[in-house]
């Protein structure tokens, strides 16, 4: 819950002429040039034009560095006015390499723009931190990041091979007992998988190609701590590894 102190600090800095008047610029289709502001005052301002204008906001910065300083401090302010939205602010970072220097990104940039591609098709994404260089790549229609997440109910049809040949293509590996992030296991009719940004792995028992159950286990005991109902398991790349993209 905000202090009283520090919701009144915001409604006062929202309250300002100059904020006031770049809002009613933007709302009839106007541009605005705004100087002077420090990182800090940046991501405050952005939160509040955000929930002035109710429309989502895309922020292009330099590079990396200053898209990750901008989007903490983002995260942070809007935490505080818009605690009870439940999509967050998003950070889309660029790759770390040029294109013909015959090296890979670095894995966790392919996961977080991979899961950052599939949050921008799915959902309204209150405000996106792009770089520049992420904001000049060509990317694919909205549907091809649709797909690239599984979503799974109790009581769904689930062709396994066909899973586990998806979950290959979007960045997982085969690890035997599965203990961190982007791996899974087969045994039997049980498909165990780690998915990102989940607090704990899943384990999905299958009675022939039927979803009987889904749970969540904890990795150290490999014991079952949690049943539900439903599961997505998201993205590590956001380009599918397949006999036919190759």
């Amino acid at each position: 819950m905000i202090h009283p102190a520090v919701r009144d600090l915001f409604v006062d800095l929202g309250r300002h002429a100059g904020f006031q008047e770049a809002v009613r610029r933007i709302n009839r289709g106007g541009s605005v040039s705004v100087s002077g502001l420090t990182t800090t005052a940046k991501a405050l301002y952005a939160v509040l034009l955000w929930q002035a204008s109710g429309r989502p906001l895309l922020i292009v910065v330099d590079g990396n560095k200053q898209a990750e300083a901008l989007s903490e401090a983002v995260q942070a302010f809007f935490s505080l006015v818009a605690s009870e939205e439940r999509n967050e602010p998003l950070l889309l970072p660029a790759l770390d390499v040029l294109p013909l220097q015959n090296l890979s990104p670095h894995a966790e940039i392919l996961e977080q723009r991979a899961i950052g591609l599939w949050r921008l098709a799915s959902q309204r994404v209150p405000i996106t931190v792009v770089p520049v260089a992420a904001a000049l790549l060509r990317i694919a229609p909205a549907e091809h990041y649709r797909q690239l997440a599984l979503k799974l109910r109790v009581g769904d049809d689930l062709p396994l091979d066909e899973v586990v040949e998806h979950l290959e293509s979007i960045g997982y590996e085969r690890r035997e007992p599965v203990e961190m992030v982007g791996e899974f296991s087969v045994r039997g009719g049980i498909l165990d998988v780690f998915s990102p940004e989940a607090s704990k792995p899943v384990r999905i028992d299958l009675f022939g190609d039927q979803v009987e159950s889904i749970r969540r286990f904890d990795v150290e005991s490999q014991r079952s701590v949690l049943k539900i109902e439903d599961c997505a398991l998201l993205p590590l790349a956001e380009y599918q590894r397949s006999r036919a993209l190759l």
